[in-house]
């Protein structure tokens, strides 16, 4: 967590009573540590781990408060007739509503601090469940999403960088803590929901108890003193002012060193999401019609399995820097698109289990080796943007390719639809091992 009064590098700043400008206009509760003097409501000094422990767990509950309303779909489809294309264009405006806030204010928390994105983040996500949970009609469910997407938007490139503030010495275990909240959020987000919405109200249960659980995360945040950003400075150095010209929209760049890391990472990351968003969104749907069962915790436990197996890995497995190894990763996961598709075909359930555990179990091991590499190279005051444009490309593969798939069930069936994107996704991992295994050129 960060301290919320940094601003950009190379501002001048006058000197007055022998201080700083900066530091003489700031209030106390925002200057420097060793400055505190006075009482504040973020005078908690908690541990690493306590602070480490925040952000996971605003991450994670925030991620699985956007995946709550996945098995609760079908009856969502039954009240308000909505149709399978309704049902991925839901899918997708969360997306569409957290790209645009990633990219103008990705690198807010490299001036403001991480908190500063991190807490409104949470308690804007609590307001999303509310709409969601009252929602009577298509609009109000979009609007939900929407705030939802703009909430996970936030905090997505702050809690990662945040994440890496706190482990400088451990960069190694922020990536995988951002990547385990971030894919295990996704993951536990279908269970939580099936198994709140056995309830009497299924539609409005899992939403309230998920936004309690985030306003009580509100507390612990708000009371935490910040820290700075980036690479420590000096006990001396005077704070820095953000101004306005600081807070602009930037346009997206790729990071100066690692390119090519960010590129693979990006690239994998695009087409692990798009086919986690339609395992998310239609998953329900091909299980139910596989298994023969209404049961929506069953079609929740599928779509789990991918997501669940793919955050097993990233926690178990240590990252690689071998080539094959990822390579054969992506690999894996074309493989496993495989026995789903042949699931449907042959209706074997036994195949729609080993290919979603497979293919999850490999996509985990190979985006979290890519991911952790790429991190490794960005430039720590720039992580909260450098990671914001990262995430930026993820999250785009969870929004046009899903619609595109709800679009082709509409005219041609779940099965064919589903096959054909299958078909579309194994050929991208094939052709991304095959870049992952070439050697790179020598600088």
């Amino acid at each position: 967590m960060a301290d919320l009064s940094p601003a950009g590098p190379g501002l001048r700043t006058a000197q007055l009573d022998g201080r700083r400008l900066s530091e003489a206009l700031l209030p106390l509760e925002l200057a420097p540590r060793p400055q505190l003097q006075l009482s504040a409501i973020s005078r908690w000094n908690a541990m690493r781990g306590i602070r480490v422990g925040l952000v996971s767990t605003a991450l994670l509950l925030m991620l699985i408060g956007a995946n709550l309303a996945t098995p609760i779909y079908p009856l969502l489809q039954q009240s308000l007739h909505l149709t399978a294309l309704d049902t991925t264009i839901l899918f997708t405006i969360y997306v569409f509503a957290l790209v645009p806030v990633l990219a103008v204010v990705g690198h807010w928390s490299d001036h403001l601090g991480r908190r500063a994105l991190i807490l409104p983040a949470v308690a804007l996500a609590a307001a999303g469940d509310v709409v969601f949970a009252t929602s009577g009609s298509f609009w109000q469910l979009a609007v939900g999403r929407a705030v939802q997407g703009i909430a996970v938007g936030l905090s997505t490139g702050a809690a990662g960088a945040a994440l890496g503030d706190l482990l400088p010495d451990h960069p190694t275990l922020a990536a995988k803590l951002t990547l385990a909240c971030s894919a295990g959020g996704v993951a536990l987000g279908p269970v939580v929901g099936a198994l709140l919405a056995n309830g009497s109200d299924p539609l409005l249960t899992p939403f309230l108890l998920h936004a309690v659980a985030l306003l009580s995360l509100c507390i612990p945040l708000a009371v935490v003193h910040p820290r700075m950003p980036g690479r420590n400075r000096p006990p001396a150095s005077p704070p820095r002012i953000t101004t306005p010209a600081h807070l602009r929209p930037q346009r997206l760049r790729l990071p100066r060193t690692g390119r090519r890391e960010f590129l693979l990472a990006a690239t994998a990351g695009f087409i692990s999401y798009a086919v986690f968003g339609v395992y998310l969104s239609l998953a329900p749907a091909f299980a139910s019609r596989l298994l023969h069962t209404p049961s929506h915790l069953v079609g929740a436990i599928v779509a789990a399995l991918l997501l669940g197996s793919s955050a097993a890995a990233q926690l178990i497995v240590p990252p690689t820097s071998d080539r094959l190894v990822i390579a054969l990763g992506m690999t894996g996961l074309a493989a496993g698109l495989g026995l789903v598709v042949a699931a449907g075909y042959t209706e074997t359930p036994a195949l729609l289990f080993i290919g979603s555990v497979l293919g999850g179990a490999c996509q985990g091991v190979a985006f979290r080796s890519l991911f952790t590499t790429a991190v490794a190279a960005m430039n720590p005051e720039r992580r909260g943007s450098e990671l914001s444009a990262l995430w930026i490309i993820v999250y785009l593969g969870s929004s046009l390719p899903i619609v595109i798939v709800g679009a082709l069930v509409q005219s041609y069936g779940l099965l064919p639809a589903i096959s054909g994107f299958a078909t579309v996704a194994a050929l991208l991992c094939t052709t991304l091992a095959l870049a992952v295994a070439r050697k790179p050129k020598p600088a």
